[in-house]
């Protein structure tokens, strides 16, 4: 697992409006302004672009959140070492040190940069609110300052670090059940989706196609003008690939918080909209 800083993010972002929009300007500019027939269609490179835009920050938001969960869940165990190593006879900061020797995934990592910045004669307290500022989840955030004041309590501090450890591992707990009780939202955005596409395909096949046939058939008959075909595919089209966007970064609100988080929602629900269409449409 990879850490994605805010400065990377925003980078990643602006790369994907370049790609965006080169690929759609380039689509636009081939058509309209040279005119000149492009295959795939302009508005399919246009998709096309959007998809391939929207992987780097799907990536980029997938890697980040994966790593703030593996520091969210693996906090508490972190404040259980330190507790059964003051427990052991051991002071705060050596039982920091001796907890960083465990395995806490890429945790342990910065855990091991507390213990060399406090060999290097920083304070616990900078060394801790450092630790804080660089992982910034709000689980960390809690427990560092609740470390803290544990560390300037003095005496026996063995207690304080287990109620320490009972409260995270509590609010570890909580938030475990909410995203399991949140996570059928999420299946309702791609229902509602599937839902609009198969529908979308059915009325197309069996209304608009009919129609067509039999004016076809009988030119003559209660239609002035033939149904374009072409013109009503492309609307339906349109709207899945804006359903499939917007009901991703909702799924991803919903379940996960941030509508950065339903990026891969979107990639996965457009791609999925761009392959009904070309096997079963067009």
């Amino acid at each position: 697992m990879m850490r994605v800083p805010n400065e990377e993010k925003k980078i990643v972002y602006l790369v994907s409006v370049f790609l965006f929009a080169l690929v759609a300007g380039s689509a636009l500019i081939v058509n309209f302004v040279l005119h000149v027939p492009t295959r795939p269609r302009w508005d399919d490179l246009v998709i096309l672009g959007a998809i391939v835009a929207v992987f780097p920050s799907a990536a980029a938001n997938l890697m980040d959140r994966r790593w703030r969960d593996a520091i969210d869940k693996n906090m508490p165990y972190l404040v259980r070492e330190i507790a059964e190593g003051t427990r052991a006879g051991l002071s705060f900061p050596r039982a920091i040190e001796a907890s960083a020797q465990r395995r806490y995934g890429p945790l342990t990592r910065e855990i091991k940069r507390v213990v060399a910045q406090l060999s290097w004669g920083t304070t616990l307290d900078e060394a801790l609110r450092g630790f804080a500022d660089r992982v910034d989840t709000l689980s960390t955030r809690r427990t560092t300052l609740l470390l803290l004041e544990a560390s300037r309590s003095g005496g026996n501090i063995q207690e304080i670090l287990e109620a320490i450890y009972d409260h995270v591992n509590t609010l570890g707990l909580v938030e475990k059940e909410r995203r399991s009780r949140i996570r059928p939202f999420i299946s309702i955005s791609y229902l509602a989706f599937a839902i609009f596409v198969v529908v979308g395909v059915l009325i197309f096949k069996v209304f608009f196609a009919q129609i067509a046939q039999v004016w076809a058939q009988s030119p003559t008959g209660f239609l002035a003008q033939p149904i374009d075909l072409d013109a009503i595919t492309r609307v339906f089209y349109h709207m899945a690939n804006i359903e499939a966007f917007t009901g991703g970064l909702i799924a991803g609100k919903m379940g996960e918080g941030s509508m950065g988080a339903g990026l891969k929602h979107a990639l996965i629900l457009m791609v999925m909209g761009y392959l009904v269409f070309y096997f079963f449409v067009w």
